[in-house]
Protein backbone atom coordinates (compact mmCIF):
# COMPACT_ATOMS: atom_id res chain seq x y z
CA UNK A 1 0.00 0.00 0.00
CA UNK A 2 1.48 3.63 -0.81
CA UNK A 3 1.78 5.55 2.54
CA UNK A 4 1.16 9.08 1.75
CA UNK A 5 2.69 10.38 4.84
CA UNK A 6 5.27 13.16 4.15
CA UNK A 7 6.11 13.70 7.77
CA UNK A 8 8.13 10.18 8.25
CA UNK A 9 12.09 10.58 7.88
CA UNK A 10 15.12 8.46 8.87
CA UNK A 11 16.19 8.91 12.89
CA UNK A 12 19.56 9.49 13.58
CA UNK A 13 21.17 10.71 16.77
CA UNK A 14 23.90 13.24 16.27
CA UNK A 15 22.38 15.39 18.74
CA UNK A 16 24.66 18.25 20.32
CA UNK A 17 24.30 20.25 23.57
CA UNK A 18 26.38 22.68 24.99
CA UNK A 19 26.01 25.23 27.90
CA UNK A 20 25.02 29.04 27.21
CA UNK A 21 24.01 30.38 31.21
CA UNK A 22 22.22 29.37 33.95
CA UNK A 23 20.35 30.82 36.87
CA UNK A 24 19.25 29.62 40.19
CA UNK A 25 15.83 29.06 38.33
CA UNK A 26 16.91 27.38 35.35
CA UNK A 27 19.73 26.01 32.75
CA UNK A 28 19.65 26.76 29.42
CA UNK A 29 21.69 24.73 26.90
CA UNK A 30 21.61 24.82 23.32
CA UNK A 31 20.97 22.09 20.90
CA UNK A 32 21.52 21.81 17.05
CA UNK A 33 21.14 18.84 14.87
CA UNK A 34 21.04 17.69 11.33
CA UNK A 35 17.71 18.31 9.74
CA UNK A 36 16.63 15.11 8.26
CA UNK A 37 15.06 16.62 5.30
CA UNK A 38 18.58 17.59 3.76
CA UNK A 39 18.35 20.57 0.74
CA UNK A 40 20.46 22.07 -1.59
CA UNK A 41 21.07 24.87 1.11
CA UNK A 42 23.43 24.04 3.32
CA UNK A 43 21.89 27.08 6.44
CA UNK A 44 18.61 25.66 6.20
CA UNK A 45 20.27 21.75 6.99
CA UNK A 46 21.16 22.78 10.54
CA UNK A 47 18.59 22.86 13.24
CA UNK A 48 19.47 25.08 16.21
CA UNK A 49 17.46 25.52 19.37
CA UNK A 50 17.35 26.69 22.90
CA UNK A 51 16.87 24.45 25.88
CA UNK A 52 15.32 25.75 29.24
CA UNK A 53 15.75 23.03 32.53
CA UNK A 54 13.99 23.80 35.65
CA UNK A 55 17.08 23.33 37.91
CA UNK A 56 14.91 22.02 40.77
CA UNK A 57 12.75 19.55 38.86
CA UNK A 58 12.88 16.36 39.07
CA UNK A 59 12.18 14.29 35.46
CA UNK A 60 10.22 17.53 34.10
CA UNK A 61 7.85 17.13 31.62
CA UNK A 62 8.92 19.04 27.97
CA UNK A 63 7.40 21.70 26.21
CA UNK A 64 8.70 22.27 22.12
CA UNK A 65 7.78 26.01 21.38
CA UNK A 66 7.73 26.92 17.35
CA UNK A 67 7.93 30.51 16.35
CA UNK A 68 6.46 32.25 13.23
CA UNK A 69 7.41 34.15 10.68
CA UNK A 70 9.83 36.69 11.79
CA UNK A 71 12.73 36.54 14.08
CA UNK A 72 10.80 38.62 16.42
CA UNK A 73 8.01 35.63 17.04
CA UNK A 74 11.17 33.97 18.55
CA UNK A 75 10.67 36.79 21.89
CA UNK A 76 7.11 35.62 22.82
CA UNK A 77 9.03 32.03 22.78
CA UNK A 78 11.78 33.06 25.17
CA UNK A 79 9.72 34.57 27.35
CA UNK A 80 7.13 31.32 27.58
CA UNK A 81 9.64 29.11 27.99
CA UNK A 82 10.71 31.11 31.23
CA UNK A 83 6.88 30.65 32.02
CA UNK A 84 6.67 27.19 31.56
CA UNK A 85 10.01 26.75 33.37
CA UNK A 86 8.99 28.09 36.36
CA UNK A 87 5.78 25.77 36.54
CA UNK A 88 8.60 22.87 36.67
CA UNK A 89 8.38 22.41 32.73
CA UNK A 90 11.26 21.77 30.28
CA UNK A 91 11.10 23.78 27.13
CA UNK A 92 12.92 23.79 23.49
CA UNK A 93 12.33 26.67 21.45
CA UNK A 94 13.60 25.60 17.94
CA UNK A 95 14.72 27.56 15.49
CA UNK A 96 12.24 27.18 12.17
CA UNK A 97 13.64 26.97 8.61
CA UNK A 98 11.96 30.56 8.13
CA UNK A 99 14.42 31.79 10.67
CA UNK A 100 16.71 34.33 9.33
CA UNK A 101 19.56 31.68 10.22
CA UNK A 102 18.45 29.23 8.31
CA UNK A 103 16.43 30.82 5.29
CA UNK A 104 18.46 30.86 1.85
CA UNK A 105 18.77 34.31 0.56
CA UNK A 106 16.98 33.45 -2.67
CA UNK A 107 13.86 32.56 -0.56
CA UNK A 108 14.21 35.79 1.65
CA UNK A 109 14.20 38.17 -1.83
CA UNK A 110 10.73 35.96 -2.93
CA UNK A 111 8.88 35.07 0.60
CA UNK A 112 5.79 36.78 -0.06
CA UNK A 113 5.90 35.18 -3.82
CA UNK A 114 6.60 32.18 -2.53
CA UNK A 115 5.18 28.69 -4.97
CA UNK A 116 3.31 26.03 -3.27
CA UNK A 117 6.36 23.78 -3.20
CA UNK A 118 8.27 26.05 -1.45
CA UNK A 119 5.85 25.80 1.48
CA UNK A 120 5.39 22.66 1.11
CA UNK A 121 9.03 21.92 1.67
CA UNK A 122 9.08 24.44 4.49
CA UNK A 123 5.93 22.52 6.40
CA UNK A 124 7.58 19.49 5.68
CA UNK A 125 10.93 20.35 7.06
CA UNK A 126 9.61 22.85 10.32
CA UNK A 127 7.16 19.11 11.11
CA UNK A 128 10.04 16.68 10.85
CA UNK A 129 12.19 19.05 13.01
CA UNK A 130 9.71 19.27 15.67
CA UNK A 131 9.58 15.31 15.66
CA UNK A 132 13.18 15.16 15.46
CA UNK A 133 13.56 16.91 18.73
CA UNK A 134 11.30 14.53 20.55
CA UNK A 135 13.67 11.90 19.11
CA UNK A 136 16.18 14.05 20.66
CA UNK A 137 13.86 14.72 24.33
CA UNK A 138 14.01 11.07 24.26
CA UNK A 139 17.63 10.16 24.77
CA UNK A 140 17.71 12.77 27.78
CA UNK A 141 17.16 10.96 31.21
CA UNK A 142 16.52 14.08 33.14
CA UNK A 143 13.18 14.60 30.74
CA UNK A 144 9.73 12.63 31.55
CA UNK A 145 9.42 11.97 28.00
CA UNK A 146 5.98 10.42 28.12
CA UNK A 147 5.03 13.63 28.50
CA UNK A 148 5.41 15.76 25.92
CA UNK A 149 3.66 18.82 24.52
CA UNK A 150 4.16 21.61 22.06
CA UNK A 151 2.83 24.80 21.21
CA UNK A 152 3.53 27.22 18.20
CA UNK A 153 2.81 30.69 17.28
CA UNK A 154 1.51 31.75 13.83
CA UNK A 155 3.35 29.72 11.20
CA UNK A 156 4.93 27.93 14.13
CA UNK A 157 0.74 26.94 14.90
CA UNK A 158 0.19 25.34 11.72
CA UNK A 159 3.41 23.31 12.01
CA UNK A 160 2.50 22.81 16.14
CA UNK A 161 -1.13 21.42 14.69
CA UNK A 162 0.36 18.90 11.97
CA UNK A 163 2.99 17.65 14.45
CA UNK A 164 0.18 16.84 16.99
CA UNK A 165 -1.95 14.83 13.94
CA UNK A 166 0.83 12.78 13.02
CA UNK A 167 2.76 12.63 16.52
CA UNK A 168 1.39 10.29 18.70
CA UNK A 169 4.49 11.06 21.49
CA UNK A 170 2.74 14.62 21.23
CA UNK A 171 -0.32 14.66 24.50
CA UNK A 172 -1.24 17.88 24.30
CA UNK A 173 -0.80 21.54 22.62
CA UNK A 174 -1.43 25.62 22.29
CA UNK A 175 -2.15 26.75 18.93
CA UNK A 176 -1.54 30.49 18.97
CA UNK A 177 -2.90 33.06 16.13
CA UNK A 178 -3.28 30.47 13.99
CA UNK A 179 -6.03 27.99 12.36
CA UNK A 180 -6.24 25.80 9.39
CA UNK A 181 -8.05 25.67 6.09
CA UNK A 182 -5.92 27.41 4.11
CA UNK A 183 -7.64 27.97 0.69
CA UNK A 184 -10.45 29.55 2.79
CA UNK A 185 -7.69 31.92 4.73
CA UNK A 186 -6.57 33.04 1.65
CA UNK A 187 -9.75 33.83 0.49
CA UNK A 188 -11.40 35.52 3.06
CA UNK A 189 -8.04 37.49 5.19
CA UNK A 190 -7.68 41.21 5.12
CA UNK A 191 -3.59 41.13 4.99
CA UNK A 192 -2.21 42.04 1.93
CA UNK A 193 0.78 40.99 2.21
CA UNK A 194 0.28 37.38 0.83
CA UNK A 195 -1.60 37.14 -2.58
CA UNK A 196 -5.48 36.40 -2.13
CA UNK A 197 -6.68 33.13 -3.65
CA UNK A 198 -9.30 34.59 -6.51
CA UNK A 199 -11.23 32.34 -8.01
CA UNK A 200 -15.30 32.40 -9.02
CA UNK A 201 -17.55 31.83 -5.92
CA UNK A 202 -18.54 28.75 -7.94
CA UNK A 203 -15.11 27.16 -7.85
CA UNK A 204 -14.23 28.31 -4.75
CA UNK A 205 -17.06 26.50 -3.28
CA UNK A 206 -16.42 23.54 -5.75
CA UNK A 207 -12.58 23.21 -4.55
CA UNK A 208 -14.39 23.31 -0.59
CA UNK A 209 -16.34 20.68 -1.14
CA UNK A 210 -13.46 18.02 -2.24
CA UNK A 211 -11.50 19.24 0.22
CA UNK A 212 -13.81 18.24 2.93
CA UNK A 213 -14.60 15.04 1.27
CA UNK A 214 -11.13 14.69 1.35
CA UNK A 215 -10.84 15.20 5.34
CA UNK A 216 -13.60 12.95 5.89
CA UNK A 217 -11.95 9.85 4.10
CA UNK A 218 -8.85 11.11 6.11
CA UNK A 219 -11.13 10.83 9.33
CA UNK A 220 -12.32 7.07 8.00
CA UNK A 221 -9.12 5.34 6.68
CA UNK A 222 -6.02 7.69 7.99
CA UNK A 223 -4.06 10.24 6.31
CA UNK A 224 -1.01 7.89 5.17
CA UNK A 225 -4.26 5.85 3.11
CA UNK A 226 -5.89 8.33 1.53
CA UNK A 227 -4.26 10.25 -1.90
CA UNK A 228 -4.53 13.58 -1.99
CA UNK A 229 -5.95 15.68 -4.48
CA UNK A 230 -3.61 18.35 -4.20
CA UNK A 231 -0.25 19.37 -3.03
CA UNK A 232 -1.43 21.58 -0.81
CA UNK A 233 -3.93 19.14 1.44
CA UNK A 234 -0.31 17.57 2.86
CA UNK A 235 0.24 20.89 4.85
CA UNK A 236 -3.02 22.30 5.96
CA UNK A 237 -3.50 21.87 9.37
CA UNK A 238 -7.30 20.97 8.81
CA UNK A 239 -6.54 17.73 7.45
CA UNK A 240 -5.33 16.71 10.77
CA UNK A 241 -8.23 17.74 12.65
CA UNK A 242 -9.40 13.90 13.28
CA UNK A 243 -6.38 13.01 14.80
CA UNK A 244 -5.86 16.33 16.96
CA UNK A 245 -9.42 16.72 18.37
CA UNK A 246 -8.46 13.20 20.51
CA UNK A 247 -5.78 15.59 22.54
CA UNK A 248 -6.01 18.44 24.81
CA UNK A 249 -5.82 21.63 23.37
CA UNK A 250 -5.93 25.10 23.66
CA UNK A 251 -6.35 28.11 21.43
CA UNK A 252 -5.81 31.63 21.60
CA UNK A 253 -6.91 34.14 18.54
CA UNK A 254 -7.34 37.57 18.45
CA UNK A 255 -10.61 38.95 17.18
CA UNK A 256 -9.20 41.49 14.26
CA UNK A 257 -7.06 39.15 12.95
CA UNK A 258 -5.75 40.08 9.39
CA UNK A 259 -3.99 36.57 8.60
CA UNK A 260 -6.63 34.01 10.90
CA UNK A 261 -10.18 36.04 10.23
CA UNK A 262 -12.63 34.94 12.74
CA UNK A 263 -14.69 32.72 10.38
CA UNK A 264 -11.99 30.33 9.45
CA UNK A 265 -10.36 29.90 12.82
CA UNK A 266 -14.45 29.02 14.32
CA UNK A 267 -14.60 25.87 11.58
CA UNK A 268 -11.34 24.98 12.36
CA UNK A 269 -12.00 25.51 16.03
CA UNK A 270 -15.37 23.40 15.55
CA UNK A 271 -12.76 20.54 13.60
CA UNK A 272 -10.47 20.60 16.30
CA UNK A 273 -13.65 19.06 18.94
CA UNK A 274 -14.15 22.68 20.24
CA UNK A 275 -11.17 23.04 22.40
CA UNK A 276 -10.72 25.58 25.25
CA UNK A 277 -10.05 28.51 23.34
CA UNK A 278 -9.64 32.24 24.22
CA UNK A 279 -10.26 35.32 21.88
CA UNK A 280 -8.30 38.81 22.86
CA UNK A 281 -9.92 42.48 21.43
CA UNK A 282 -6.82 42.85 19.33
CA UNK A 283 -4.95 42.23 15.37
CA UNK A 284 -2.20 39.33 14.88
CA UNK A 285 0.80 41.41 16.51
CA UNK A 286 -0.98 43.55 18.95
CA UNK A 287 -2.47 40.62 20.54
CA UNK A 288 0.79 40.29 22.65
CA UNK A 289 -0.03 43.59 24.90
CA UNK A 290 -1.78 40.58 26.57
CA UNK A 291 1.07 38.39 26.97
CA UNK A 292 0.26 37.96 30.59
CA UNK A 293 -2.95 36.76 30.07
CA UNK A 294 -1.66 34.59 26.98
CA UNK A 295 1.11 33.28 29.62
CA UNK A 296 -1.43 32.23 32.14
CA UNK A 297 -3.30 30.04 29.31
CA UNK A 298 -0.23 28.32 28.11
CA UNK A 299 0.93 27.42 31.09
CA UNK A 300 -2.17 26.26 32.72
CA UNK A 301 -2.33 24.18 29.87
CA UNK A 302 0.68 22.10 30.00
CA UNK A 303 0.40 22.17 33.26
CA UNK A 304 -2.65 20.27 33.33
CA UNK A 305 -2.09 18.05 30.76
CA UNK A 306 1.95 17.03 31.20
CA UNK A 307 2.66 17.31 35.04
CA UNK A 308 2.17 14.24 37.01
Amino acid sequence: MIDFNPYTYVKDDNFVVEPIAGSNKRQHLKLSFPSACPTDYPEMDTVTGDYYFPENAAKPPLVVLAHGVGDTSTVPCRLLAGAVAKAGIASLTLHMPIHSQRLPEDMKKRFYQLSAQDWYNLYRISVINIRQALDWAETRSELDTRHLGVAGISFGGYVSAIALGVDNRLRSGALLFSGGNLEKLARIRKSRRYKKYEVSDDLYRKNQSRYMAYVADVAARGFENVPPPQLGYLFDPYTFTPEIKTKPMLMMNAHWDEYFPKEAVNDFWQACGKPKQVWLPAGHASAWIYYPLIRHHVVNIFRKTLLR
